[in-house]
């Protein structure tokens, strides 16, 4: 594999653009790359990054997770894409908000807004409550929030990227599955496919098996007073607990892939989940009930030409997803390539934003050297 790529990587390093990453590449039935650069952590101590390091993949947790064990629900017959949200929460059965459907939701049109400080309000609440944070009665508080916000557009009419959205997927799961979305998506996701690498972190619960593992340090975070590793970075899957439907799974570079690789057999028809599903959810939406621009399939993501994350050369028949914390993937199936970049870019600081202008030029240095366009 070319140096070049190795380069790159150590440039974005010492550049600033992240402490440290692991980055992997498959192509052409195999992988071809899998290599660990810069630190795990700055602050308080320097600490090599190694390729088995554990990361904070935010929301990468959206499609791995949440996306797949909706799949699996719809293809077990026990939901539809087209089940009103109205069918889980009576919230829905008022106004706009009656048209919303999983299909939405998972979609990225329902009209909801991306993002809301929820965590304030359970952060107050534990200065006054101890141990509040974190608790099952700050889920269903931050949940019913969710569900009383106010929609910022009509259901179908605009994409627009929600955490929200995928926050209320979450507690669909749960309320269909009758368990915690960390052990639906353990039963029938990680465990089936040998990811024992891959899971949620509950407040105070971190399996004893991974405390004296390399988790990359993420932010050195205001309201909790310390630098973040091995716990959820994500500021309301926090106060969540630990596991919500939009941020909170943690893996590694490899299991990572294997969780890819998981879509596209399926997709080829020989993996776990329904090949038209797989095909539906990595596909970009089109029709007239889509906004017009969207570039969402159902979970996933695809190229949003001509600034996409994905760099110019990943073929329409790609997806993808990116977290907060500097994970992203990307998979072009007609090329038969993906791309797996883990970093800690929000170390120590998430106002670093270099990685926008990093993550298209790498891509197009591997589709150079590895493609050979």
């Amino acid at each position: 594999m070319s140096n070049r790529i190795s380069q790159k990587m150590q440039e974005g390093v010492a550049a600033g653009v992240f402490p440290g990453g692991v980055l992997l590449i498959y192509s052409q039935g195999e992988v071809r790359f899998h290599q660990a650069f810069g630190s795990a952590s700055l602050i308080p101590n320097q600490v090599p990054m190694t390729c088995d390091t554990l990361f904070d993949l935010a929301s990468l947790t959206k499609p791995l997770a949440t996306a797949a064990a909706i799949l699996i629900l719809i293809q077990n017959d026990l939901l539809a894409l087209t089940d009103p949200l109205s069918k889980f929460f009576p919230e829905f059965t008022f106004g706009a908000k009656r048209e919303i459907t999983l299909y939405h939701l998972l979609n990225h049109s329902a009209g909801l807004p991306d993002w809301r400080p929820y965590y304030q309000e359970i952060a107050e609440q534990e200065e006054k409550d101890p141990g509040f944070l974190g608790s099952s009665a700050a889920k269903r508080k931050i949940c019913q929030r969710v569900k009383e916000e106010p929609l910022i557009a009509y259901p179908g009419a605009k994409s627009l990227y929600s955490d929200l959205g995928f926050i209320l997927l979450g507690e669909v799961v749960e309320a269909v599955a009758t368990e915690p979305l960390h052990r639906f998506c353990y039963r029938n996701i990680f465990s089936k496919h040998d990811c024992k690498e891959t899971f949620f972190i509950r407040l105070g619960r971190r399996p004893q098996a991974y405390r004296g593992r390399l988790f990359a340090a993420t932010e050195e975070c205001p309201w909790r007073g310390k630098v973040i590793r091995g716990w959820v970075h994500d500021d309301n899957a926090y106060a969540m607990g630990g596991v919500a439907g939009h941020a909170g799974l943690f893996s590694t570079a490899w299991e990572v892939y294997r969780l890819v690789r998981l879509w596209i057999d399926s997709i080829e028809g020989t993996g776990p989940l329904n090949s038209t599903l797989a095909t539906l959810f990595t596909t970009c939406q089109k029709g007239n009930d889509i906004p017009v621009g969207s570039s969402w399939g159902l979970g996933w993501d695809t190229p949003s030409h001509p600034r996409s994350s994905s760099g110019r050369f990943f073929s329409p028949m790609s997806f993808g997803h990116l977290g907060f914390t500097g994970t992203s993937i990307w998979v072009d199936r007609k090329r038969d390539l993906i791309v797996i970049l883990l970093t800690n870019r929000v170390h120590p600081s998430r106002d670093n934003s270099e990685i926008r202008l990093f993550r298209p030029e790498l891509h197009d240095l591997i589709f150079e050297e590895v493609v050979g366009v």
